[in-house]
């Protein structure tokens, strides 16, 4: 006997509407083209939104990939290659550098820190300090104690990006304040000591735009020069988190006369014995260290509004001189320097653009803006792809097309694949509805009414 049959013949009336409901749900969501066009079983000039991302580096694909799990298709358009990108070079470190507006930056940096310690703690094998080699790019990502000194007096009390478990540093924490205050005229009077995560943007990178690519999103590689060049054609909503390419000079997308660069410079050593960050940046002195994997990341500069991206020899001995004054003594003493890099960080004056813009692009497409976070992209980018995905929501919620689906909530590991909170449960209302009929064919006789472990989803 037919399956279907076989449930017209046990389940009740409104169970059996429940199930084609869920059937042509599922149809709906398997048959959606990657090109936007329209599923069997949606009315026509129903259609599944359409997102164009401008930029690969980490604010883009964050962003990407969120909006795939919101239900859109995306085409991520990007002019530089990866290893090009400033987000590349980044030491990978959550903290809010050189960026302004707080009020904004502390809620984004805060979900940020929350996403990245979900996906490590999505293994049921996590322990605290390990990677989570089970969620792509979770490999990439590391729990670290982190030590920044500062001069308290001048800063508020606790800032509000604070990770909960944030606390005062004790006197026996502090650099050697004598060598400081020789040499530089430092002052350090206290500091904050927490763990936070750190990334290895190389690998991380590479593992987003694959976790993209597998959900059918595309990429494509080439110079705009405005945003109504942005792929696809069809495109609902474009997303501009193009950075410098928003820059009169570097890319003229918005022209953005806020934007400036932040060049900065460090040096990559081998030095295994350092496995804490830390970070004082204080006026007139900067230095830093950031573990990874493979090297520690010396730094480093902040000149703005300098355009060239050549490493300086003398500023990497600068750099190395300011390091081995402010780490603890004796730990650059047999540090190899394995190369250089410097970029230009995307700041603006104001802080970050994120917001809808007024103006539809030439071709009558809302555009989204989402740059300009200086050195805290990697500090800002889940927060800000949330933000983007609800903005980008309200542009499509009264045009003909399906409804765009909520954040992820489960992720299917067997295959990469993502899948929504709506989906995860209707595949378990369904096992259960198909684990209650089997049970009663088997008894042979007709089953009552079915209660299943928990409610199906509600109709959407």
């Amino acid at each position: 006997m037919p399956s279907s049959a076989l449930v017209s013949g046990i389940l009740p009336l409104s169970h059996r509407r429940v199930c084609a409901r869920r059937r042509r749900q599922r149809v709906v969501v398997a048959s959606w083209s990657s090109a936007g066009a329209t599923p069997p079983g949606v009315p026509t000039g129903t259609r599944k939104p359409v997102a164009s991302v401008v930029g690969a580096g980490i604010v883009g694909l964050t962003t990407a990939l969120r909006l795939q799990e919101a239900g859109f298709d995306v085409t991520v358009t990007h002019a530089e290659d990866e290893h090009d990108l400033v987000s590349h070079g980044s030491g990978g470190f959550w903290f809010p550098y050189l960026v302004e507006n707080m009020d904004r930056v502390g809620p984004w940096a805060k979900a940020t820190y929350d996403a990245f310690l979900s996906e490590m703690r999505a293994s049921p094998f996590y322990k605290p300090g390990s990677v989570n080699k089970d969620v792509p790019g979770g490999e990439c990502v590391r729990m670290r104690d982190v030590l920044v000194f500062d001069d308290l007096p001048r800063r508020p009390p606790v800032p509000n990006w604070a990770p909960p478990d944030m606390r005062k540093l004790g006197t026996d924490e502090l650099p050697p304040l004598d060598d400081l205050f020789d040499a530089y005229g430092v002052h350090i009077s206290g500091g904050w000591g927490f763990r936070a995560p750190v990334v290895e943007m190389p690998g991380y990178l590479r593992a987003l735009r694959q976790r993209v690519a597998d959900g059918g999103g595309k990429f494509e590689k080439r110079q705009l020069t405005s945003l109504t060049d942005a792929a696809p054609h069809n495109a609902d909503v474009v997303v501009n988190c193009a950075g410098l390419g928003n820059h009169e000079r570097h890319g003229r997308l918005a022209r953005d006369p806020a934007l400036y660069p932040i060049h900065g410079q460090v040096v990559k050593v081998k030095a295994p014995h350092v496995q804490q960050v830390f970070v004082a940046d204080l006026d007139g002195f900067t230095s830093y260290a950031i573990p990874r994997g493979d090297c520690v990341i010396i730094g480093g500069t902040h000149d703005d509004d300098e355009w060239d991206i050549m490493p300086d020899r003398d500023e990497a001995e600068a750099i190395m001189k300011r390091a081995a004054a402010f780490l603890p003594r004796g730990y650059m003493d047999n540090a190899e320097i394995l190369g250089h890099w410097s970029g230009l960080r995307p700041a603006r004056r104001g802080g970050a653009r994120l917001e809808l813009d007024d103006e539809p692009d030439g071709k009558g497409r809302r555009v989204v803006h989402c740059y300009g976070h200086g050195g805290a992209g990697v500090t800002c980018s889940w927060g800000c792809a949330d933000e983007v995905v609800n903005i980008c929501r309200e542009c499509v919620k009264d045009t003909p097309m399906a409804v765009a689906r909520p954040r992820v909530d489960d992720r299917d590991q067997s295959n990469n694949a993502v899948r929504t909170g709506a989906d995860v449960r209707s595949s378990k209302s369904a096992q259960i509805l198909k684990d209650w009929i089997l049970k009663s064919v088997k008894k042979g006789g007709v089953a009552p009414t079915p209660k299943p472990q928990e409610p199906l989803p509600q109709e959407r």
